[in-house]
């Protein structure tokens, strides 16, 4: 440890100051707060060196420090002390403040702004403080690591009024991003070429996408059969949902719910169909329109009950639950054969699902492997949002933003080991 000749004003903070110098008895720091080597160097003559004073080491703003030198008696060379420890103070600093230059990113605070808050600080314009930004950023690179399950997803962000395509990749376990690049287009060479870069196809994985029906064809070509593919149930839902559109009839509601639920548990939704469904067959309507002015009611009724549903799930924290393998199958094997009572969206939807079954189940046989790509939509939504991804007007502040949000969950930035005024203190116990 470097030996620290402590007073009254430094005694307490005897801990940070050994934390700052070199782990190592060959240096001290004097009460005239002169760092230097405590033994003395040999001269290329050969004559041992005598200390001589100090040298200045300075920074704009704070101060400066005191880094011993020594000097030969004989020949007058002069051998000065590393400044590392005045290095490493600087470097804490610089941590400091390109993190909290992130921050007010992250929080899309202009740069405008961001330099009247630093004024605050220490000052300087915003050129610098998107100079410090954008070093920081290119420095940063994604981690790489053996991944097991790994989403993939694509996203529609416009530079300008252009259309730009977001590929990205998603460590399941760490919720970190593996890799994602910006490209014009998406067709089936760009994402092998994308997946290629960064996913080893020597290896096997579980990947997670949505129902894009390119996926199997390109993961068959890369992977052949050492890849486990899983298709979003919550996408398969969304589009099931879409097939019946803004249904005003019962019917057709009670029929989009039987779909909802061949993986989802939703009798309760379903009995209150049933129960209308019911009541419907009993009733005598004067005309078309007091029949439908009925059906809107209770249609209203039934979407209170679902929200009611949702609220208290989210209050109990509890997630929809999942059928088990066997009663999925057997709930779709009894829509199958009555699919011929259905109409033509809902029965192609139905063999879509059973020409993808193996996808769309594949999570029965992965521990721990997720059914739904919501991990990877998560990302988006807090890395992307919607209103940014429309105004970003270049390549690279889409990837600065992009890298932003990766290096928050890789690294983070948010919660600093030590606070401005502690560095700053720092400064002032070296300096003169």
């Amino acid at each position: 440890m470097t030996e620290i000749y402590l007073n009254l004003n430094n005694f307490s903070d005897s801990k940070h100051l050994l934390a700052l110098f070199p782990a190592s008895n060959e240096y001290e720091f004097t009460a005239k707060k002169v760092f230097r080597l405590k033994y003395y160097v040999f001269c290329t003559c050969g004559t041992k060196m005598v200390h001589n004073g100090f040298d200045y080491a300075r920074k704009h703003g704070f101060g400066k420090v005191k880094i011993g030198k020594q000097i030969c008696q004989d020949c007058g060379n002069q051998h000065h002390e590393d400044k590392i420890f005045w290095k490493k103070l600087l470097s804490q600093w610089k941590e400091m403040i390109n993190n909290f230059i992130l921050m007010l990113r992250d929080a899309d605070v202009s740069w405008d702004v961001v330099s009247k808050i630093m004024s605050f600080i220490i000052p300087f314009g915003k050129t610098k403080a998107m100079d410090l930004f954008n070093n920081r950023i290119e420095q940063f690179e994604y981690p790489q690591d053996n991944y097991l399950i790994v989403n993939y997803d694509e996203q529609y962000p416009k530079r300008g009024r252009m259309q730009k395509f977001r590929l990205t990749l998603l460590n399941y376990e760490t919720k970190v991003p593996i890799a994602e690049d910006l490209f014009d287009n998406k067709d089936e060479k760009t994402i092998k070429k994308f997946l290629q870069e960064h996913l080893d196809i020597n290896k096997e994985l579980v990947i997670i996408t949505d129902c894009d029906r390119r996926y199997p064809k390109i993961f068959k070509e890369l992977w052949g059969n050492k890849l486990i593919h899983q298709k979003c149930l919550l996408h398969l839902n969304k589009l099931v949902v879409k097939d019946f559109g803004k249904t005003k009839s019962l019917v057709n509601e009670y029929n989009k719910y039987k779909l909802l639920n061949i993986f989802y548990n939703r009798k309760e939704e379903l009995k209150f169909l049933e129960k209308l469904l019911k009541k419907l067959d009993k009733k005598n309507f004067v005309d078309d329109t007091e029949k439908r002015d009925w059906i809107n009611l209770k249609l209203n009724d039934f979407r209170e009950y679902v929200k009611k549903l949702e609220n208290k799930r989210r209050r109990d924290k509890h997630n929809l639950p999942q059928r088990p393998l066997w009663k999925a199958k057997q709930l779709f094997d009894e829509l199958w054969q009555q699919r011929q009572l259905l109409p033509k969206k809902v029965k192609d939807r139905l063999k879509m699902i059973g020409d993808n079954w193996k996808f769309f189940t594949a999570f029965y046989s992965v521990k721990n492997c997720p059914a739904t790509n919501n991990a990877i939509e998560n990302y988006f939504s807090t890395s992307l949002k919607t209103h940014r991804k429309k105004q970003l007007r270049t390549d690279k502040g889409l990837l600065n933003h992009m890298k932003l949000a990766a290096l928050k969950r890789a690294e983070g930035f948010a919660n600093p080991k030590k606070t401005i005024l502690q560095i700053y203190g720092l400064f002032k116990l070296v300096t003169t």
